[in-house]
């Protein structure tokens, strides 16, 4: 397992998460490759590719730096509830069947059967500040 990653992802925050992702009610199994990896398997047998960045603001750049990078996965984890992705962002990822999360996006998603379904409250999006941008 690598323990560097060329994405800038702090290694407290590879560990914060892995720590809460494995101890989700829902999680059976977490496997952590190149540092920011996860391959989830859930209760229900399904297994998840999901890869964790600290992004402030994603982009679709950042979204198809991704797909070349790592190929398919199935949820990005942008970050806290500070982090954003723009429209343009959630657009690329639907089309390549990503689904973007910050962190309780992610933890609220798991516990569906169709956790790329699920839609984050849409209180917590601050509605004041544009969301485009690359």
């Amino acid at each position: 397992m690598s323990t560097k990653n060329n994405w800038n992802v702090p290694y407290s925050s590879i560990v914060w998460f892995f720590n809460v992702i494995k101890n989700h009610t829902k999680v059976l199994n977490v496997v952590r490759e190149h540092d920011i990896l996860f391959t989830v398997t859930d209760d229900e047998d399904k297994t998840y590719k999901i890869l964790l960045l600290d992004e402030y603001r994603m982009g679709s750049a950042a979204v198809l730096k991704v797909i070349e990078e790592f190929g398919h996965i199935d949820f990005k984890v942008f970050g806290g509830n500070w982090n954003a992705a723009t429209n343009e962002a959630y657009k690329v990822a639907k089309e390549n069947e990503i689904a973007l999360f910050d962190y309780s996006g992610i933890l609220g998603a798991l516990n569906l059967k169709n956790p790329k379904g699920y839609k984050q409250n849409e209180k917590k999006k601050n509605t004041t500040k544009s969301r485009n941008g690359a």
